[in-house]
């Protein structure tokens, strides 16, 4: 195999999550701006190589109709069956003969990264010796073992928990998955099934951020836990002028902004929350005033530059929220627009884009017309 571009993922979600509780199964679960599922589904979306992602879900819930990924044609729905076995067999039936490489990976798993996934396709493809790889982590907490009515301790270091995703050469996870079906047997996960069946597999190492959730505590307590916020601010005064940008967007007024790029002073101060939120440098760092590259630097360069930084360090941008402070012009009637703009710009919905304006009430610089102030404050997320 000379190359990762024949991928079909399967993702059993038809599980009624029993020990969650709660009005709904947990893959439906809002987390954030997206759902459990869709938040585990997207991720592969974005996957070039990946041709098809398969869903097993109970025939009875309608909600998978309302998921973001539902209309995608690389989407292909299926019925779930009572067991894990049986929906993941279910979804092979969906997988076309020409597809290399099938990845199975829980609908409960919402934190998985692109670079983890990518890591274990490179060990899988690095060893022509096996026919599939699964992540492991070793287990933390004391453990003990069920002995008639006693319960033993057990050495620890013995004993590993087994992640997902799982990523296995087609044509002998089917011959597996038959094997289980011939003899009405079910297993906990495909790598079970696999060796069952005779084939080598290699365990690496998982991630522990690549949780699974079980119960609603597992929801609430690591819910955010990927947040990362950064704070940005910036300062310029005003000239006479015809007007000035910001969120590229031109507004007219009798001012212009005195600055060495173009001046587009919301970009710069969300430029800053972002890079700070990411750890990284301030685009003073990136764009010197002292370099003369940087005169009537458009705006545009800073933020698709600190975008690169990001998704570099695998993030992309959750959510912004500034405020706009000066006297003159007035923000309010451009709100709308600002936040179509800055929705494009960022690859975010405007929704989550917060806009706000407000005056010094007459005092200091700003106040006495001269110049403009913008406050902001950035989240993340994981890529």
């Amino acid at each position: 195999m000379n190359q990762i571009d024949d991928i079909a993922v399967i993702i059993p979600a038809a599980g009624v999550s029993s020990r969650f509780g709660g009005s709904m199964p947990k893959q439906f679960s809002k987390l954030g701006d997206e759902t459990v599922l869709e938040q585990s589904v997207n991720l592969f979306l974005g996957i070039s190589g990946i041709k098809l992602v398969v869903i097993a879900v109970n025939q009875n819930n309608n909600l998978i109709k309302s998921q973001s990924f539902y209309h995608d044609p690389r989407i292909k729905i299926v019925e779930g069956g009572s067991t894990r076995s049986e929906s993941v067999f279910n979804a092979m039936a969906k997988v076309d003969q020409d597809i290399e490489i099938v990845v199975i990976h829980d609908a409960a798993r919402p934190w998985l990264k692109k670079t983890h996934f990518e890591d274990l396709l490179s060990k899988f493809a690095s060893d022509q010796s096996i026919e599939g790889v699964f992540p492991v982590i070793s287990a933390t907490d004391s453990l003990r073992m069920k002995q008639g009515a006693d319960v033993i301790p057990v050495e620890r270091e013995n004993f590993f928990h087994v992640q997902t995703p799982q990523i296995f050469y087609r044509n002998s996870l089917q011959s597996a998955l038959d094997k289980l079906k011939k003899e009405n047997l079910n297993m906990s996960d495909e790598s079970q099934a696999m060796e069952y069946a005779g084939f080598k597999l290699l365990a690496v190492p998982g991630e522990r951020s690549n949780i699974k959730i079980t119960y609603a505590d597992d929801l609430a307590h690591h819910f955010g836990n990927d947040f990362r916020v950064g704070r940005g601010v910036d300062f310029h005064r005003f000239q006479s002028g015809d007007g000035f940008t910001l969120g590229n967007v031109f507004i007219e007024c009798e001012f212009s902004i005195v600055a060495h790029s173009d001046g587009d002073i919301v970009l710069h101060a969300i430029s800053d929350a972002l890079l700070g939120a990411a750890g990284l440098k301030d685009i003073g760092y990136y764009f010197p005033d002292s370099d003369p590259e940087n005169k009537n630097l458009s705006s545009l360069k800073i933020i698709e530059r600190t975008l690169d930084l990001l998704n570099e360090g695998g993030l992309l941008p959750r959510n912004v929220d500034f405020v706009i402070v000066c006297e003159q012009p007035k923000i309010g009637p451009h709100v709308d627009e600002l936040k179509k703009s800055l929705a494009a710009i960022l690859s975010i919905d405007k929704s989550f884009i917060g806009v706000k304006a407000t005056t010094t009430e007459g005092m200091g610089v700003i106040g006495d017309g001269n110049g403009i102030a913008v406050y902001a404050i950035a989240s993340l997320k994981d890529l």
